[in-house]
């Protein structure tokens, strides 16, 4: 292959590489910034209302009908339904990843109308929404009055009218979920008056709606050949509470008026009185936005935020914003870390190479290449709609120890034909380019192959691994064309041409002359003849403070002590004395290797024994290692969740939330405490919940002590000891949005029986008993509770017919005074509110008030006791359901130590141990995700990889057999990342997975290079075993300097701290592990694993000799590395 014309023309060659530079920055401006790939599936949300029904009402009268309705829609994987006794309706649909949001939403909603003549009139009236959003929470909004100046009323319609408005006109923002009540015309009714007037709910509701309409009169001259015309207008509906009292509602024979004022008190009030907010102690009102299905996460929250900070100065004197919640704040805060560990890593992995190739020319090219590669990958991210995220960044990361390998072999190749005593470096160039080229390509092909099948994986796996897999392998297409172009015209610019030395006495020429005019000018200054071995260990330090963080100046005196044992170790780098004292080292450990290689080659059943244990350890540690999806990372916020006893009232709950939040203020890690007082993120609405958004300080502000974790446990010991009343439960945000509002295991028990639901609570707390005491498992709980007190209702409907009342009037009387009736609307502040009708709330406070409630008998009015039998019962708040069954839903943590996948395999075991037939349960969320992926996902991972590198091999060697000696060596590298996994206490998760591809992938391009090497001398005419052990020799330096630029690099990443220091530590210990132990085994042991193939491929087809071209050439480039 000539590509003599990239040498000759080096403008040429550098222009290509400076388009790709500028292609490169411009997708990086247009890349969306994610925390990972878009994995939540679309979800559509079907709610509505139903006032005055329990959830046992709610669920027969309205879930059942409209699940019938909507089960069975395209695309749809499971849905979930919530039916409360407040009377609210809530059905969450989920369809499969990819799937259209739009075409989703037209389907449910199709369905839902065709289910809209089986529901109650009270729903219709009321209506039925159906939005598309995901379950998680981007972003909370408070409005805090800090100055104690408003009344909640006023809180919540500031919100209603001035915020939430303008957030929902917010592109991507699905929905946007009030914390507060809207304003509300309150009608309290006077029962005892209603009765001397023998008026009934319905005659209240009959006036307004004769009374409180629009209507269109018309005109007067509308063609009539007038002058003028005139349009005639009623007042509309009515406004003010005066307006409301003046309502006729009858009328007497001698002109008597009775007004709506005088059976009802009338007020401005709130649609709902079952939320109550504070914010640190502060009165508030609360929105949270959710995302809508396909959108940025990111950038929604940062159109909301934007939209904040607009309307922030038109704020009523001692009223602010608050932001309790951001999602924001981790992701930005995760990758400023990535890309603090991308810059160490390249510094890093710069010197590493300088070491080794002791020319600082030399070392210059793959420094170059290093960001022409990786900034043309964010090009194509961008054109193929990816986002620069936490993985396409982890991808790039190790991306620089790829790149920087195809930049060394090119160096290499041209170093070889200078000691082969080439004058000219463009000559050099051109001849070692045209040698290398087919191997580079073929190289790249097989690295590629590597990533690329990965990408196809399906689920929410499949779209880590696609985005990891097209990442690197666009990283790697560039690092090969800069190889073919910008590294070789580098090179035939850079190197010179050394006639009468070798490599080893090489060391300081290249230096020497890149240097001169620096050197005579500060040489004086500069010059540091430090002792080898004290450079060495500096160089030690300098790379265990990069580690540690010393260089951020965050401690004065560490920093500046760590600065200036960096530039002492630079300078003593420069050395010329370090230089020889490397290459002396290097030449030993060279003569040491060629006797240990050719043992191993010598003595082929202990390097075949080798592989069988490594494969033996990596199938032991996959099998042991825990598993599990992403691991949990400190985001910076903590969930609480109050759940009191069944029955209790929203005031008392409210007492017992203020405790609460006295003991989280006492924390010195919590910046925010954002109290909700009748909503829990887990159950949903009701008197007896309460939740909490609790917002930590930045991290930079906190230490381990004030970390997520240890806050969690601070405040569980605090509940404990404090809170007697209710049950706490505090647990962090999940770490993938869009699933559901935890971070541990979420289940759905299912009673497929349709039994009594006692009996199925009664299944499930011998399951969670059984659960809890499993080792892996922190917590496990349900706040499904069957014993509220309620009321049963029984009509005697023989004694109503006599009397002449219908059972529909008595249960209408009830709910229009105690249930509340939605009976007309009103217009003010520019919006459209309801007008709400209920008795008054002292007439309603106990069961003795039924005795004031009468129902018109005629021209009588009759005690409703004498037709109504109330009797004490106890049944649930909430009713829910999955796919169509009645659940319970139950979330817990897994122990600490313990990871997700341990904690499902626990909570299968003890299904299949304590679960009836008929009783059963479904993983919703992340855990159904988690689960559905499976145990294997990783083994399929490596057969995919490994089976694509080997049929690409085998093409290239024509040989079935060759390939082994490279695929032999993978598990090496495999098993050492597991080795490293249990040794820090790493779970199979996500990252580690990243880094087995990756080890894989630059584990087999070692091994291949071994391979050719001695391919190539093998067709010389060398012996198997000779060029085995020569093939080995040559590749020796490149490989120590590859493996462990790559090692050293990710240290940083592998000893991480703070934000995401978890994934971090997955990705780097995994990496570090694989590529240490691999990198020493395979050196050691494909050269045997060469002979022996090699020797079985020749008995079938022997070996075709080729003559070399130029004469000596192989010759002089054996000697190079044999002197």
């Amino acid at each position: 292959m000539k590509l003599d014309t990239f040498i000759n023309r080096p403008v040429l060659s550098t222009v290509i590489s400076i388009f790709i530079v500028l292609l490169g920055l411009i997708g990086l401006t247009a890349l969306p910034i994610t925390q990972y790939p878009d994995l939540a599936p679309p979800t559509i949300s079907v709610t509505t209302t139903y006032n005055g029904a329990n959830a046992q009402a709610v669920l027969n009268s309205v879930i059942a009908p409209l699940e019938e309705s909507i089960n069975g829609a395209q695309g749809m994987t499971y849905m979930e339904s919530t039916a409360t006794n407040t009377g609210s309706a809530t059905i969450n649909v989920y369809f499969e990843q990819g799937f259209d949001p739009d075409m989703a939403a037209v389907d449910v909603q199709n369905r839902v109308s065709a289910a809209a003549n089986l529901l109650p009139s009270e729903v219709n009236q009321v209506g039925i929404q159906t939005r598309k959003r995901q379950t998680s929470m981007l972003v909370g909004v408070a409005l805090v009055d800090t100055a104690n100046m408003y009344t909640p009323e006023f809180l919540d319609n500031y919100m209603k009218i001035n915020v939430i408005p303008e957030l929902q006109r917010v592109q991507g923002v699905g929905d946007v979920m009030a914390f507060g009540a809207d304003y509300s015309m309150r009608i309290w009714l006077k029962p005892d008056v209603m009765a001397q007037y023998h008026l009934m709910p319905t005659d209240i509701s009959a006036a307004l709606a004769e009374q409180n309409v629009e209507a269109a009169p018309g005109a007067f001259g509308e063609q009539g050949n007038q002058s003028f015309q005139y349009i005639m207008r009623y007042r509309g509906r009515l406004t003010t509470p005066e307006e409301f009292g003046d309502i006729v509602v009858r009328t007497g024979e001698n002109g008597e008026v009775l007004y709506l004022k005088d059976v009802a008190d009338i007020e401005l009030g709130r649609v709902t009185y079952g939320f109550a907010n504070k914010m640190n102690g502060d009165a508030s009102s609360m929105a949270m936005v959710f995302q809508s299905p396909g959108s940025n996460a990111t950038a929604v929250i940062e159109n909301c935020l934007t939209l904040v900070d607009k309307l922030r100065p038109d704020l009523p004197q001692g009223l602010e914003f608050v932001i309790p919640l951001n999602n924001n704040d981790f992701l930005y805060a995760s990758i400023e870390n990535v890309i603090h560990t991308l810059i160490e890593a390249f510094i890093l992995v710069f010197f590493v190479v300088y070491v080794f190739l002791q020319d600082f020319r030399s070392t210059l090219i793959p420094a170059i290449a290093i960001p022409v590669a990786l900034i043309g990958t964010f090009f194509v991210l961008n054109v193929i709609g990816f986002s620069l995220n936490l993985i396409t960044l982890s991808a790039l990361v190790l991306a620089i120890a790829i790149v920087v390998d195809d930049a060394i072999v090119v160096v290499e190749a041209v170093h070889a034909k200078l000691d082969a005593g080439y004058k000219s470096a463009r000559r050099a160039s051109i001849d070692a380019m045209n040698e290398i080229a087919g191997a580079l390509i073929s190289i790249t092909l097989v690295m590629m192959l590597v990533f690329i099948p990965v990408s196809f994986m399906p689920g929410t796996s499949g779209k880590f691994y696609q985005q990891f897999g097209i990442t690197m392998a666009v990283a790697i297409a560039f690092s090969a064309v800069n190889a073919l172009t910008l590294s070789p015209a580098l090179c035939a610019l850079f190197l010179k041409p050394h006639p009468d030395s070798t490599l080893k006495e090489r060391m300081g020429e290249a230096y020497k002359a890149t240097g001169e005019a620096l050197k005579a000018q500060y040489g004086r200054r500069l010059k540091l003849d430090l002792p080898p071995v004290v450079t060495l260990v500096g160089l030690v330090a300098t790379i265990t403070f990069m580690v540690l963080g010393w260089y951020s100046f965050s401690n004065v005196a560490l920093s500046c002590f760590a600065w200036a044992v960096a530039i002492i170790t630079v300078l003593g780098l420069f050395s010329k004395r370090f230089h020889h004292a490397f290459e002396q080292g290097f030449g030993a450990l060279l003569a040491k290797y060629k006797k240990a290689a050719s043992f191993f080659a010598a003595h082929k059943i202990t390097s075949f024994s080798i592989v069988v244990i490594s494969v033996a350890v990596l199938v032991f540690l996959m099998k042991i290692t825990p598993t599990a999806l992403v691991p949990n990372e400190d985001t910076g916020m903590v969930f609480a969740m109050v759940d009191m006893p069944a029955g209790t009232s929203q005031e008392r709950t409210g007492e017992l939330l203020d405790q609460v939040d006295s003991l989280i203020s006492t924390l010195p890690g919590v910046k925010y405490s954002q109290m909700i007082n009748g909503y829990s993120f887990i159950a949903g609405q009701g008197p007896t919940y309460g939740a909490f958004l609790i917002k930590l300080k930045d991290w930079s502000e906190r230490d381990k002590s004030q970390s997520s974790d240890a806050i969690i446990q601070q405040l569980y010991g605090l509940t404990g000891r404090y809170v007697k009343d209710g049950r706490v439960m505090i647990f962090a945000p999940p770490m993938i949005t869009g699933y559901s509002a935890t971070n541990g295991f979420e289940m759905k028990m299912q009673d497929r029986t349709g039994g009594d639901i006692n009996k199925f609570f009664s299944v499930v707390q011998g399951f969670l008993g059984q659960l809890n005491a499993r080792p892996e498992i922190q917590m496990a709980y349900t706040t499904f509770n069957p014993t509220f007190p309620q009321y049963m209702i029984d009509i005697d409907a023989a004694k109503a017919k006599q009397a002449g009342i219908s059972p529909t009037a008595l249960l209408s009387t009830l709910q229009g005074y105690y249930g509340g009736m939605y009976v007309s609307n009103f217009n003010r502040f520019g919006k459209i509110y309801r007008v709400m009708m209920q008795a008054a709330p002292e007439a309603r406070v106990n069961l003795e008030t039924l005795n004031s409630i009468k129902v018109r008998n005629g021209s009588e009015m009759a005690p409703i006791s004498n037709f109504v039998k109330l009797t004490r019962v106890y049944g649930p708040d909430l009713m829910n359901r999955f796919n169509m069954f009645t659940s319970i839903s139950v979330t817990g943590q897994p122990a600490p130590g313990y990871s997700s996948g341990e904690a499902i395999a626990a909570i299968e075991e003890v299904a299949a141990q304590t679960l009836p037939q008929g009783y059963g349960y479904e993983y919703a969320g992340m855990t159904r995700e988690e689960a559905g992926s499976g145990g294997n996902t990783t083994a399929i991972i490596f057969g995919l990889c490994l089976l694509f590198v080997y049929l690409l091999l085998s093409a290239q060697y024509e040989s079935y057999l060759l390939p082994f000696a490279v695929i032999l060596s993978v598990p090496f590298g495999l098993a050492g990342a597991f080795i490293f996994a249990k040794i820090f206490d790493i779970s199979n998760n996500i990252y580690l997975q990243i880094a087995l591809i990756m080890l894989i992938g630059l584990l087999a391009k070692n091994a291949i290079l071994i391979v050719e090497f001695a391919l190539d001398r093998r067709k010389t005419g060398m012996s198997v075993f000779n060029a085995a052990i020569a093939g080995a020799a040559a590749r020796l330096r490149p490989i120590l300097m590859t493996s462990l630029a790559m090692v050293i690099g990710l240290l940083p990443m592998m000893f991480a701290s703070g934000v995401g220091a978890n994934g971090n530590r997955a990705l780097g210990s995994g990496s570090v592990g694989g590529m240490l132990i691999g990198m020493i085994l395979q050196i050691f042991i494909v050269p045997a694993l060469f002979v022996v193939f090699q020797l079985i491929q020749e008995k079938f087809k022997p070996i075709e000799w080729k003559d070399e071209e130029v004469g000596g050439n192989i010759e002089n480039e054996i000697e190079q590395y044999t002197k």
